[in-house]
């Protein structure tokens, strides 16, 4: 780890003496976006803009579920929800904010309804591990949330509030004020409900959702400051506060609750110099949960970790054809959850080197290498090879292969009773291959990816796939992954008509080799679509949402499955303003009032009704 901090001095030392003598004047860019592109040459991104994100609920797992192919186990509406992307287990799914992995240190994943969507101007999806050199531990997929940063003389408020159905309330506040070298961003949301929505039957002993009341409220600022043309700073910050019951099924059952407390902070220091382009990245990260096993009482389960993370990014343009880069990467985290595990800190470092050759104006590759550095687990050599190849006008072909690594989480190794300290770091790897069609008003894609994990880390049912008291992680010596993914975007316009369709499918096989079973909760079929049309300041959208069987089980009995469902959502909303916006509006939510379960005895709400209005000046 000393090796690393050395050579990230020495990098950064390079920048400030080579920042003060080349006086070459760049235009201005944003470099981590920039990257995001570059990285994301081989592969498909969905991009969910700001427009789609308002179109949403609240919660990042909505947004997702009605927009990509991922399928979310979620324990019931506003409880914990978990993803399977391309089949792969939650900790297999990076979150990034602003370029800096966020996923929990201690369960290795993102809780999706802990995430709240309002506080970010866009959102990106990328399927597979890709770039080695850019992602930590994705195997299944990332998903990056974008705070925005402009040099505009520019001074906007927003204001968006909706409420609805069981006392939902959600409300968001933006202020965005830039002049050609400063800008300033804050947000402020509240997400809430008491969440007693009606259940089908009576086959739980209760008619409702009880205890499943929650809220959270989420702080985000950014800032930016152009020191001179080739030199910006920025800094971002998150604070994000939730108390949330969670919601029982019996009569009888014990109600419990659990309480987050998550702070963001990262500096990022920007510099192009000649040939040069330099990003410094320096984050503190915080996250701390109190889980009480019965609300009756103040008695409490304490977790807490504090993380740093310094990034150093340094991109060599050879020509407007290729490009080389290299990434240190340095990570301390210390915590606990729980008293029985104790005080634990771990160090991870990396060094990652990737080269980008734009060969032919039609065909365009990439290679990464990563050396990772562990304290336990060995040091693994990672890579990626990707490419692009235009073969026509309107027919593109991209690729992309790779070795990933992920070690086990804090939870994996030492939750009392049945944490597994013996489990074995997981490696996989992965090949993806895409077809691409295109034209100005369309775009659909069809991509074939196969992934083989050695040693996948799940948590089932008493290890044996019986319905139990608990789950325990184990090592599944072997699982095969594969699938297709089929991305569709369109758009067209008769005058004063505007008509939109968006659409996702995926097929996955996630089978573990030792039962030749799919893997738990893992749709063998998932659909999203959404149809909009405008006109004269109206709005009207559609959302439909497929998820089909899965099994709760690893035995894959019928009885051990849970039915394919379908949940459609409409809205229908009216601007009353010209060049500001002054809209109102209102939503159904499911429909058809379809009765459905995501997770086995966690019902889902029926038919409920929102309105809202969005101001902005």
């Amino acid at each position: 780890m000393k090796n690393i901090f050395v050579s990230l001095c020495f990098l950064l030392g390079f920048q400030l003496v080579s920042a003060q003598n080349d006086t070459i004047q760049l235009e201005e860019s944003n470099l981590s976006e920039r990257k995001l592109i570059r990285n994301s040459q081989t592969q498909n991104v969905i991009a969910l803009s700001d427009s789609v994100l308002k179109r949403s609920q609240p919660s990042l797992t909505n947004l997702l579920n009605f927009n990509t192919p991922i399928y979310f186990k979620e324990n019931g509406a506003g409880m914990v929800a978990s993803p399977s992307f391309r089949g792969t287990t939650a900790s297999q799914t990076v979150v990034l904010w602003n370029g800096i992995n966020i996923n929990s240190q201690t369960t290795g994943q993102t809780d999706f309804n802990t995430v709240n969507i309002r506080g970010f101007d866009k959102i990106n999806v990328k399927g597979g591990g890709g770039n080695v050199a850019d992602l930590n531990n994705s195997v299944g997929g990332s998903i990056e949330l974008v705070n925005e940063i402009n040099f505009k003389n520019n001074f906007t408020n927003e204001l968006f509030a909706k409420y609805g159905s069981f006392n939902t309330f959600g409300a968001n506040f933006d202020s965005k004020f830039s002049t050609d070298d400063f800008s300033f961003n804050v947000g402020l949301a509240r997400y809430s409900s008491d969440n007693d929505f009606d259940f089908p039957d009576q086959k739980y002993g209760i008619d409702k959702n009880v205890n499943g009341q929650f809220y959270n409220n989420n702080a985000s600022l950014a800032l930016g400051y152009k020191i001179n043309p080739k030199n910006t700073l920025k800094f971002f910050g998150n604070i994000f506060q939730a108390k949330r019951n969670l919601a029982v099924v019996t009569p009888y059952a014990t109600k419990t609750r659990y309480e987050d407390y998550n702070t963001r902070s990262l500096v990022n220091w920007e510099s192009h110099f000649g040939k040069f382009d330099s990003d410094l990245k320096l984050a503190y990260l915080t996250e701390r949960y109190r889980f009480f096993e019965d609300i009756a009482n103040e008695n409490f389960d304490l977790g807490e970790v504090n993380t740093i993370n310094a990034k150093y990014n340094l991109n060599y343009n050879v020509s407007n054809k290729i490009q080389f880069n290299a990434i240190l990467d340095y990570i301390r985290n210390e915590g606990f959850s729980g008293e029985e595990m104790g005080m634990q800190q771990r160090y991870l470092g990396s060094l990652s080197l990737s080269a980008k050759h734009k060969i032919h104006p039609k065909f365009y590759y990439e290679l990464s290498i990563r050396q990772e550095l562990t304290e336990a687990y060995g040091n693994p050599f990672l890579y990626s090879l990707g490419g692009k190849f235009d073969a026509a006008d309107f027919y593109r072909i991209k690729f992309n292969a790779s070795k990933n690594f992920r070690i086990p989480t804090y939870n994996d190794l030492y939750t009392p009773v049945v944490g597994n300290p013996d489990l074995l770091p997981e490696s996989s790897y992965q090949a993806e291959i895409t077809n691409e069609f295109h034209n100005k008003n369309f775009t659909f894609s069809v991509t074939a990816y196969y992934n083989w994990i050695e040693n996948l880390i799940r948590w089932v049912p008493n290890s044996n796939g019986l319905t139990g008291l608990f789950w325990k992680p184990e090592n599944v010596e072997d699982v095969n992954m594969y699938g297709i993914e089929s991305v569709l975007s369109a758009r067209k316009s008769f005058g004063k008509h505007h008509f939109t369709l968006n659409g996702t499918y995926g097929y996955t096989i996630s089978n573990d080799q030792n039962l030749d079973k799919q893997l738990i909760y893992v749709p063998f079929h998932k659909a999203t679509a959404s149809l909009g049309y405008g006109w004269n300041g109206f709005s009207l959208y559609y959302q439909f949402l497929f998820n089909g069987k899965i099994y709760h089980t690893t035995r894959n009995e019928a009885e051990h499955q849970l039915d394919h469902y379908f949940v459609c959502n409409l809205g229908l909303d009216y601007d009353f303003g010209k060049s500001k916006t002054y809209k109102v509006g209102f939503e159904i939510l499911n429909l058809m009032d379809y009765e459905f379960e995501a997770v086995k005895s966690r019902p889902m709400p029926g038919r409920n009704f929102h309105f809202f209005i969005n101001i902005k000046i």
